[in-house]
């Protein structure tokens, strides 16, 4: 753990300020109530305000439109007020950085409409039992070989020469810390695994309505499903402790760090709301551990790690205690 406290106190040496990061925790709130307690009539139920914009988007065919809004808005803010409050506004006037974010946040928000694109093309195969599984599986790979290609093909023609392939260092690095971190976690994922709004949207493989726990040849679907879905964290991790922080380092540096941790919130929109206010500070840390080690091997322990934990303290909470 030294050094990640090593990590900790440089940022907040060098880089931190309170006025940012009041203004974070201020956006966190605003969103967390935009999010979670605007409610507007939906046929025989209320929804929230955001999930109905989805809705809407999702009808009329504009889901990449409505992704890229949604996710370039929260980073476009965190940047404007790290210039208020550490008044430094030249990296707007390098053409570098627009294009470079506009490129991250389109390429994220074309990964999120891919899953609609592979139930499009899954309607030929309606018939299959599992099919909203199959959904899930292609989906997932698809997303993480998408984020690959592209961001590979983009790092080895402009950055390859400057940095690893975005925190894939080959460096040795020490494990311990962040397996200590993760050890930190579980009585937190043990509490939230007895609160109903949790077990509402964990294990995620329960809203698979074809496969039952109670049918042993169900189980390799439930096995293959949760190794996938551990992955899909590694991609998200790759995205945005890799690319958004270490692809923008000879731009902005560490002041990517929280800006990163406002449109991060903001992916979070529906899960949990104590899962999308922990995104902020696990996503901050996070960002500056991968930022000062050039590495995103210990975020990757730790987020994998996380999701699968929660996964299993779902489990064990709705199908062996209930």
């Amino acid at each position: 753990m030294k050094k990640i406290r090593e990590y900790l106190n440089k940022f907040y040496t060098d880089h931190f300020n309170w006025k940012e990061f009041s203004f974070a925790l201020l956006f966190v709130f605003c969103f967390c109530v935009f999010r979670y307690y605007t409610f507007i009539p939906y046929f025989d139920e209320d929804i929230s305000l955001l999930t109905s914009w989805w809705l809407k988007a999702y009808l009329a065919d504009m889901k990449l439109s409505f992704h890229f809004v949604l996710y370039l808005t929260p980073i476009l803010l965190g940047y404007l007020i790290h210039s208020i409050t550490h008044k430094h506004w030249t990296f707007w006037k390098n053409p570098a950085f627009i294009l470079l974010l506009l490129f991250g946040v389109f390429i994220f928000s074309f990964r999120s409409s891919i899953t609609f694109m592979i139930n499009d093309w899954l309607e030929n195969y309606a018939t299959y039992a599992h099919v909203d599984w199959l959904n899930r599986i292609l989906s997932t790979i698809a997303r993480g070989l998408f984020l690959f290609l592209v961001l590979f093909t983009y790092w080895y023609f402009t950055d390859r020469k400057n940095q690893p392939f975005y925190g894939f260092s080959s460096k040795k690095i020490d494990l311990k810390p962040y397996l200590i971190m993760l050890g930190c976690m579980l009585p937190l994922i043990a509490a939230a695994s007895s609160q109903s709004d949790f077990l509402s949207s964990y294990p995620r493989v329960q809203r698979i309505a074809s496969l039952n726990m109670e049918t042993p040849s169900h189980w390799k679907f439930y096995a293959i499903y949760e190794f996938l879905y551990g992955l899909d964290f590694f991609s998200i991790e790759f995205f945005f402790r890799g690319f958004m922080i270490l692809g923008f380092v000879s731009i902005v540096g560490p002041k990517a760090i929280i800006p990163v941790a406002y449109m991060y919130v903001v992916i979070h929109w529906n899960k949990p709301m104590g899962e999308l206010i922990s995104s902020f500070f696990g996503g901050s840390l996070l960002g500056i551990i991968s930022y000062y080690s050039r590495s995103i091997w210990g975020g990757i322990i730790v987020h994998v790690g996380i999701a699968w934990l929660m996964e299993i303290g779902a489990f064990v909470s709705k199908y062996f205690f209930q």
